[in-house]
């Protein structure tokens, strides 16, 4: 789904519920992009590779799930390693902050 409005972009950056949350490999919980970013930030390149792989990329199947953002969904799908992800998530949350505006 695009994001074309205010209610889209403030419903991407709301938090999820609990069963919605993002569970990482290395235990870091995400319940928001703003959370997901801290972790992508801090995991180490291999937990990163656990959730992402050539078959795979978890963290864009949560944020599709989960917000139904296409963008950051096609860009992190894009990334070939976790500084890009971070920067991808980083880049989508000031863009979507920029719309609420």
């Amino acid at each position: 789904m695009a994001v074309r409005t205010k209610e889209d972009a403030a419903r991407v950056l709301s938090d999820t519920s609990g069963d919605k949350s993002f569970f990482c490999h290395d235990g870091c919980v995400s319940k928001s992009l703003h959370q997901l970013a801290e972790c992508l930030a801090h995991m180490t390149e291999d937990s990163y590779r656990h959730h992402v792989t050539p078959l795979r990329n978890d963290f864009g199947n949560w944020v599709r799930d989960v917000f139904g953002d296409d963008k950051l969904t096609n860009d992190l799908t894009r990334c070939a390693n976790r500084a890009e992800a971070v920067k991808s998530v980083r880049d989508r949350i000031a863009w979507l902050q920029k719309k609420l505006k």
